[in-house]
Order: C-alpha cells, then sequence, then structure tokens
C-alpha cells in the first residue's frame, strides 16, 4: 500500500466526528458571541491533490478587502445557498466560484466536525481529492492567492502550535501553523488539527 493509499484508508477507517477535547468549548464560545443572531450555514473544501506519490494541500488567501477575515488563510467554501441541494453542494460550487477547481461529489472522502466562527458562521469541512492537472483561476473579489501546503508538512503534529488563551473564564487552545510566509490559524488551523488527528496518529 503507497502513501496515498495509506492516507485514504486511515481517513475512511476513522471516525468522521472526531475532535480534540478544547472543540466542544470553542464552539460554545464562539456561538456564545452570536446569541442575537442565528449561525449560518457554511461549507469549507479541503482538497487534496496527489502529488509525488503523496498529497498536497490546497490553501487560499483571501482578498484583504474582504469584511469577514481579509488577508487570513483560508480553504475554499463559503455559505450555503438555496439553490445549493445540500452543504456538499456549497463547498464544491464555492471551490469553483472562488479557485477554478472542479470537484464532484464521487470525489468526496467525508466530513470534519463543524466549527462556528466569531463572523457568524457554522462551518462544514469537506475532504476531496482534486485532480492533479487543476488550472486554478481566482476570482480575484474573494482569493487574492492559493498554493500547496505537503500533507506530511501541514498535518504533523510537531508543525501546529498551541496557545492558551483565557476567554470569558474559560481556557481554549488556538493553534496556528506557519509555512514559509505564510501563518495559518483561526477556524483555518483548527481543522487542520482536527484532520492531523485524525489522519496522523
Amino acid at each position: 500500500m503507497n502513501t496515498q493509499q495509506q492516507l485514504l484508508a486511515r481517513f475512511l477507517l476513522a471516525p468522521q466526528k472526531s475532535n480534540d477535547s478544547g472543540l466542544a468549548a470553542r464552539v460554545r464560545l464562539s456561538a456564545a458571541g452570536s446569541t442575537s443572531r442565528k449561525l449560518k450555514q457554511a461549507a469549507v473544501l479541503i482538497p487534496l491533490v496527489p502529488r509525488n506519490n503523496s498529497y498536497n494541500v490546497v490553501l487560499t488567501r483571501r482578498a484583504d478587502h474582504l469584511k469577514h477575515h481579509p488577508g487570513q488563510i483560508a480553504f475554499p467554501g463559503g455559505r450555503y445557498e438555496s439553490e445549493d441541494v445540500d452543504l456538499i453542494d456549497t463547498a464544491i460550487r464555492e471551490t469553483k466560484e472562488e479557485t477554478g477547481i472542479l470537484c464532484n461529489r464521487e470525489s468526496i472522502l467525508g466530513h470534519l466536525p463543524s466549527l462556528s466562527t466569531i463572523s457568524g458562521y457554522i462551518v462544514t469541512p469537506y475532504v476531496s481529492t482534486i485532480s492533479a492537472n487543476y488550472t486554478p483561476t481566482l476570482d480575484k473579489n474573494e482569493v487574492d492567492e492559493l498554493f500547496e501546503v505537503p500533507i506530511e508538512y501541514l498535518l504533523n503534529p510537531m508543525n501546529i502550535r498551541s496557545s492558551q488563551f483565557v476567554i470569558n473564564g474559560s481556557e481554549v487552545n488556538i493553534y496556528s501553523i506557519s509555512f514559509h510566509n505564510h501563518a495559518i490559524w483561526g477556524a483555518t488551523a483548527q481543522m487542520v488539527k482536527l484532520l492531523s488527528k485524525q489522519l496522523w496518529y
């Protein structure tokens, strides 16, 4: 079994609703700040592109002029729209609109736990394989940059830093990952941490 097959087998055999011990607390805290409004449904795609007998993970840098999370590193995705069949459809559609990357439902491997954000969304991450020959076409209204990170680097627990903060009297872990000149943190790093736990150890 090669590296690609091993990674896929680990994901498919893992409990796809697993989470770390701090997830519930972070969800409660972020949701508490949204009690006056209903959290909006959203979905992102975690695209795995085959490279060198393994995978790279595709990430984007959000446009600097955006209202929410400008300039931050993120997975492609966005809010659920009424024409979407479900949240998988949302992740696939938004990924195509933002990056030009094509994905189909048959390539979806599974999903991670949904996470709420300070901007009022509850986001479901879907993991998918994509073609090694994809041609990105970025929507500059949404995305300034697209790049790949080798999965072995991104998911290696040694590369995922954790800092403790007290928010509303509760201690929470905030994760961050450095890759070249990119700082991956916030909800994106939280998703990476969950995926790392599922695939690595």
